[in-house]
């Protein structure tokens, strides 16, 4: 190992949003939920002799049990999506049994592209797409991450920093 020590130090580090990545989706798949505890308190308050209540409730009740179920796989995939920046490299990281990671060194960038439409836009999100001089497509894609614009600023500062860097050892290093 050479005598400089490389420290590496985390510039960003974060999971896609769920509400703001998908507001609509989100936002019903809460009602539904809601929509089951009714049936769920319906159904505990219901006299035996009102079957018409008693299968509304249990409708309800189904329902909210999908929407919860949604829900709760949508959570576990986003909090075991990860995306993190540092002054070295770019992680990205998904999976909860089988994980799959992906590292791309701030050096082998070829591109940083961000996709957003109207409403990602209004609530701060975006596709972050990073391609390497090593694939003809994309890298890592990751959709609904927060601050979108502000994550490809933090790349492509640490990619200048790293230039000057590697410039500095090439001058110093010819002499």
């Amino acid at each position: 190992m050479n005598n400089k020590e490389v420290n590496e130090e985390i510039f960003y580090h974060s999971t896609p949003s769920m509400f703001r990545n998908r507001p609509f989706s989100f936002t019903l798949s809460v009602i539904v939920v809601a929509i089951g505890f009714i049936g769920l308190i319906m159904w505990m308050l219901a006299d035996s002799a009102d079957k018409v209540l008693i299968v509304k409730s249990i409708v309800a009740i189904f329902v909210g049990a999908v929407g919860f179920g949604i829900l709760f796989f949508w959570w576990l995939e986003v909090i075991n999506t990860r995306l993190t920046v540092t002054n070295e490299r770019i992680t990205f990281r998904v999976g909860i049994l089988s994980k799959k990671i992906h590292e791309v060194f701030l050096s082998d960038i070829r591109s940083v592209q961000i996709s957003q439409n109207l409403l990602q836009r209004l609530l701060g999100t975006g596709r972050l797409e990073i391609a390497s001089a090593a694939s003809t497509d994309a890298e890592i894609q990751i959709d609904g991450i927060p601050k979108a614009y502000s994550v490809k600023e933090i790349i492509d500062e640490q990619r200048r920093k790293n230039q000057l860097v590697k410039s500095a050892d090439t001058a110093t290093n010819g002499e």
